[in-house]
């Protein structure tokens, strides 16, 4: 299990929300590339908050192929071109996909994506952690 530690001596915007530090247990590490919100057909919705729960979707598939668990990720970084909209539509959806368990975590407003008809992408980094 790894160690999720909250520093009382750090300002937290938004209590509960995220994990400021993670110590990693011993076990592989995995770097997720950013996850999109395509669907497997190439589609893709317009709004952000269906793209962000497409993103989570498509993460938690990535996950099941190596073998992973939501509880595995420790980082995310997600990159949106409407931090406003993020905030008021996705911002449970992608926290609500991880449950009780809360990564370290960085949000970005960008420009554009690489497709200027995608809003939100997010990569992680998980880390197998030894199980009982």
């Amino acid at each position: 299990m790894h160690d999720r530690i909250q520093p009382a001596d750090v300002f937290e915007p938004v209590p509960g929300l995220y994990t400021q530090l993670i110590a990693c247990a011993e076990g592989d590490r995995y770097e997720i590339a950013g996850t999109l919100p395509y669907h497997l057909d190439g589609s893709l919705d317009e709004d952000l908050a269906t793209q962000s729960a497409v993103v989570m979707d498509n993460l938690g598939r990535t996950l099941a192929t190596a073998g992973l668990e939501r509880s595995d990720i420790v980082r995310i970084n997600i990159f949106t071109t409407d931090m406003n909209g993020f905030l008021k539509t996705s911002l449970d959806v992608v926290f609500g996909w991880f449950g009780e368990h809360r990564p370290t975590s960085t949000l970005v407003e960008i420009a554009r994506l690489a497709n200027p008809r995608i809003h939100v992408e997010i990569e992680a980094v998980a880390i197998r952690a030894g199980r009982s």
